[in-house]
């Protein structure tokens, strides 16, 4: 994989990520849900509730964030510090999101106690967004 390609993808990732949670906070709330996966089977996808979750987070109200959904903390996050970094790794001209991107990957795809319960707690966030009827 060439260094770059992470770099194109997070940086492209984080463009559409602000540009949907800027759409969300002045699209009317009335609007047809735009998840595929809920319009074609009627059910939550694990990651349904995201968008509310960091709206939510960003009014302060926390504890109801956590209650939509859980993972909207990790994008939140991911969404601050992923943009940082690799402009830090443009200026300082390293490399260092790719290197930690690989190794996470690598961890990932070799290690089951890691991805395992990581997938677990996607499928766990799944049945909250089902059983709470989102």
């Amino acid at each position: 994989m060439n260094k770059k390609n992470p770099y194109i993808l997070l940086t492209a990732l984080s463009l559409v990520g602000y540009a949907w949670l800027g759409w969300s906070v002045v699209e009317d709330s009335s609007s047809p849900t735009m998840c595929l996966f809920k319009t074609v089977t009627h059910l939550p996808c694990p990651s349904c509730g995201t968008t509310r979750a960091i709206v939510l987070l960003m009014q302060g109200e926390i504890a109801t964030s956590l209650l939509v959904n859980p993972l909207g903390l990790i994008l939140t996050l991911a969404l601050v510090v992923v943009p940082l970094w690799i402009a830090a790794d443009v200026f300082l001209k390293r490399d260092s999101l790719y290197r930690w991107y690989r190794a996470a990957e690598t961890l990932l795809v070799s290690n089951k106690w890691v991805s395992i319960p990581a997938v677990a707690v996607v499928l766990l966030n799944w049945f909250w967004n089902i059983a709470k009827g989102l």
